[in-house]
């Protein structure tokens, strides 16, 4: 097995405005916390630093008016037009490099796709990417350029099938809208319900249009929602049509919003619910881009890629009391409990069977209606 981590310094440069709940420095974060426990000191693994992406490949999703609207306003200085492309927003303000920064962003992805395709590697992670909810000619909830809808758009261009799955808290409306047609891309979504969150749709009903019916998944999960409920909700739905869709190559965002700590959203799920999905992930047989997405508590968002990029590469938490990672000791640090791992969030009563309906509700209706499509 051969993986890489993309990440540049660069990122550090940037940010969005003063109290803007997104982060650039996550990247810096999470390869700082990587590197503390020798992480990337395997010889399976690359470090590789990305490049902008031109305009011609960003245009591949977006639209070329859009993406010269995001250059001009390069300088940090807004002008009317800008409104048109729903830049300037608290969501989405214009500042300076912000195309520089959102051409990186989207670099890194299309790096971490190039080392599986171009340079043989198996897994690639990029902690920034995953910048879902961008439209072909908008930004919208802190995305400017749609990462994963720019490297479906090349690898389709080039005649491979792609899974696309959405571990983000958020629905990953801009892709979902960008392929709900196209039959050569399955897209599943694990998400927290548009009845309580942004950007307020990703029902379970949705499943695609005209040739691309049954290409589409989307699991609402209601608010509280645990590891547990999740966890089997997960395996009873994405290894089955993953592996009976036979992608050339799985792109995931892998929100680390997810988390209880997450101060954005209302799920609660722990690391270790994402340290296991990580581990079904690093057992598919295909080629996987693993992208951020969101995450709004930098501790935990750290601790928990920390955590994926390790289970990612076989180096599994034998202890989390103990806190040993592949030999690596790391009691001595301040990470709660001397580990990566979050303490458990148990559920029950009440409010844990009425969260198991609805997610059952969501599974069975996707399990008769879109399991036969795809022959299971």
């Amino acid at each position: 097995m051969k993986t890489a981590f993309i990440h540049s310094a660069e990122f550090e440069k940037y940010e969005l405005a003063p109290h803007h709940p997104f982060k650039p420095a996550r990247s810096k974060v999470v390869y700082d916390l990587c590197a503390q426990y020798h992480l990337f000191a395997r010889d399976w693994i690359e470090l590789a630093e990305p490049e902008p992406l031109d305009a011609e490949t960003l245009a591949l999703f977006h639209d070329r008016e859009y993406i010269e609207s995001l250059k001009a306003a390069n300088s940090g200085a807004f002008f009317d037009k800008l409104i048109a492309f729903n830049l300037g927003t608290g969501d989405c303000p214009v500042f300076r490099g912000m195309y520089d920064y959102a051409a990186l962003a989207a670099g890194a992805a299309f790096k971490g796709m190039q080392m599986l395709v171009e340079r043989g590697c198996d897994i690639a992670f990029s902690p920034m990417g995953g910048f879902h909810h961008a439209g072909r000619r908008h930004a919208e909830g802190f995305c400017y350029i749609n990462d994963p809808g720019v490297i479906i758009a090349y690898l389709l261009k080039r005649g491979m099938r792609v899974a696309y799955l959405d571990l983000d808290a958020h629905h990953g409306n801009g892709v979902q809208d960008g392929f709900y047609t196209e039959r050569r891309v399955l897209k599943i979504s694990f998400h927290e319900t548009g009845e309580t969150l942004f950007p307020w749709g990703g029902h379970y009903t949705e499943t695609g249009a005209d040739a691309g019916a049954g290409y589409n998944v989307n699991v609402p999960l209601p608010p509280n929602t645990s590891d547990e409920i999740y966890l089997a909700a997960f395996r009873e739905i994405a290894p089955p049509l993953i592996e009976a869709f036979k992608p050339d190559l799985l792109v995931v965002v892998n929100g680390a919003d997810v988390l209880a700590a997450d101060p954005l959203t209302h799920l609660s799920l722990t690391n270790n619910g994402m340290a296991d999905v990580a581990a079904i992930l690093r057992g598919l047989p295909m080629k996987r881009l693993v992208l951020g997405g969101g995450g709004y508590n930098l501790d935990a968002l750290a601790r928990a890629w920390t955590l994926v990029w390790a289970v990612l590469n076989g180096i599994e938490p034998r202890d989390e009391y103990v806190g040993t990672v592949g030999g690596v000791f790391l009691g001595e640090t301040d990470i709660q409990n001397g580990s990566l791992r979050d303490m458990h969030i148990y559920s029950s009563g009440p409010q844990k069977e009425q969260i198991e309906a609805k997610v059952r509700e969501a599974v069975e209706y996707i399990k008769t209606n879109v399991f036969p499509v795809h022959g299971i």
